[in-house]
């Protein structure tokens, strides 16, 4: 299943290689952000030189703006609009860097256009739903592709946005998309409560798990705004800098920023901070599942069939629940009964003996685990555990809630 490597001109992307920085160069005025818009051939030039300088790796070019109208009130351009001012900037960029180019577009006609005049990546933020021909297209032309998590409604949950990113892979995959040419995105921003965005930002391992590189979009955008009270975009940069390095250390491959300089620090910040997902070994690969949620989509890329997919995903976890100040002969009855379902615990070294009156429990076991210890313990009136039981109980449904 992976993990894959994509490659972008000379860059790879992927868990096994330095975080990539995605300049951004708008040529819609209508863009949210002015800092990154330029429309004259000298405006364009000077854009080009700045992102190049700032240590860009790949610069992503967009001729309409897909920032949601309901948030910026961004009005609509026309295809022939958005493919005329690409065509006519293709020129002055190519004389201005050597870069990869990725073309910011949700229309087959403006990606055959302008990867055939050498760009090297088409980033669809419908994830194939906008134009029904664009999938068949970048599998003919086998350039990679962007895929952006969007839903019929801006997605209101992380699991709404796994889902809608499961849709467009499978989209992929039956207009035979080469899997190694696909990079994933979570789609923060478009329209999604701030809340929405946060959980995505502190939830994209689940996103890593398809197996494909991830790419991330924070830069300037609404939920930052929101958190920090900022309706200026020319007031989020700090904001931006802090969700970038965090966006990276949660398992970001890819940063898509309008402050290039910036982003390279903050990504290096987070690349310090990140846990590497997987450990790669021939023909093999330790993967580091965090929750029954992620289990489920490495389940699904297994191929295992989706009706006993939940269940098995409940025995690929492992949690560890730290209970506090328990008395020793229910830390004892506690461990005793993990035992005897699979499970463990660990407590003082003097609790066997009755050395110590209280003690700090580690209970280690799978969710399944906990569901039956939870249970039988919710029947044993004394020495507190059936109330340890319910507190338990309680910690794990916030947990399932998350």
């Amino acid at each position: 299943m992976g993990p894959h490597t994509v490659k972008v001109g000379e860059i790879e992307l992927g868990s096994s290689y330095p975080v990539c920085v995605m300049g951004v160069l708008n040529l819609s005025p209508e863009s949210f952000y002015p800092g990154s818009v330029a429309t004259t051939e000298d405006e364009i030039k000077e854009r080009v030189e700045i992102l190049e300088r700032e240590g860009a790796d790949i610069i992503d070019i967009g001729g309409a703006s897909t920032a949601p109208e309901s948030v910026y009130g961004t009005r609509t351009v026309t295809e022939d609009q958005e493919l005329e001012r690409v065509v006519s900037a293709l020129g002055v960029i190519r004389q201005t860097t050597d870069l990869p180019l990725s073309i910011d577009t949700t229309s087959s006609k403006v990606a055959e256009k302008v990867v055939g005049l050498g760009a090297s990546l088409v980033n669809d933020t419908s994830g194939f739903r906008n134009d029904p021909t664009m999938a068949k297209l970048v599998a003919d032309l086998d350039v990679p592709v962007i895929l952006m998590a969007m839903c019929e409604k801006p997605c209101g949950s992380v699991t709404e946005s796994v889902h809608a990113l499961r849709e467009s892979i499978q989209i992929a995959q039956d207009a035979g998309v080469n899997e190694g040419n696909l990079i994933v995105d979570p789609g923060i921003g478009f329209g999604k409560p701030a809340q929405t965005d946060y959980a995505l930002l502190r939830e994209l391992p689940r996103f890593a798990m398809f197996g494909h590189p991830v790419l991330v979009g924070v830069s300037r955008k609404a939920f930052i705004g929101e958190l920090l009270e900022l309706s200026d975009v020319e007031d989020r940069l700090i904001g931006s800098v802090a969700a970038t390095s965090i966006a990276v250390a949660r398992g970001a491959d890819v940063v898509r920023a309008h402050d290039v300089r910036e982003a390279k620090m903050a990504a290096k910040v987070g690349e310090t901070l990140r846990k590497t997902l997987r450990g790669i070994g021939k023909g093999m690969e330790l993967i580091n599942i965090c929750d029954e949620r992620e289990a489920e989509i490495v389940i699904e890329q297994v191929g295992v069939q989706s009706g006993i997919r939940q269940a098995l995903s409940r025995k690929a976890v492992t949690l560890n629940l730290l209970l506090r100040n328990v008395r020793t002969p229910a830390a004892l009855i506690i461990k005793q009964e993990m035992l005897a379902l699979g499970g463990d615990a660990a407590y003082h070294h003097d609790t066997i003996d009755s050395g110590v009156d209280v003690t700090d429990v580690l209970v280690m076991g799978t969710p399944i685990h906990f569901d039956k210890l939870v249970k039988k313990l919710g029947g044993m009136d004394y020495f507190g555990i059936d109330k340890t039981a319910a507190g338990m109980q309680d910690l794990l449904n916030k947990r399932e809630r998350r």
